[in-house]
C-alpha cells in the first residue's frame, strides 16, 4: 500500500484522500442464477475463471497469442477448484480515494 501511496505523491497530480485494501471472499455468493442457491466447486470455479479471463485476456493474448488461452484459462480453473479444497479463496481490492492537486 505504501508503494501505492508513493508513486501518486511522487507523479504529484493527485492528493491521496483514503487508501485501503479490501479482503473479500471469493467464491461466496457467486452463481450465474444470481440467487443463494448451492453451486459446486468446478462450477464456482468456472465462473471464477471467466471473470479473471474477462480482465486478463487482452493482456494475456497480446503476449503469448490466442492459440494458448483456452489452454491457459482451463487449467487455471482446475487449479482454482484444487486449492478450493484445502483453503478459503480471498481476493484484494485497492480502494483510493483522491482529489486531483490544482
Amino acid at each position: 500500500m505504501e508503494e501505492i501511496r508513493h508513486v501518486i505523491q511522487d507523479e504529484g497530480s493527485f492528493f491521496v484522500q483514503r487508501l485501503e485494501i479490501l479482503i473479500l471472499p471469493w467464491v461466496e455468493g457467486i452463481n450465474e442464477a444470481g440467487d443463494d442457491s448451492f453451486l459446486d466447486g468446478n462450477i464456482k470455479a468456472g465462473l471464477m475463471a471467466k471473470h479473471v479471463r474477462a480482465a486478463m485476456e487482452p493482456l494475456l493474448s497480446t503476449k503469448f497469442g490466442e492459440e494458448v488461452i483456452n489452454e491457459v484459462f482451463i487449467r487455471y480453473q482446475k487449479k482454482v477448484v484444487q486449492l478450493m479444497e484445502v483453503e478459503k479463496l480471498e481476493c484484494a481490492t485497492f480502494m483510493i480515494s483522491m482529489t486531483k492537486n490544482a
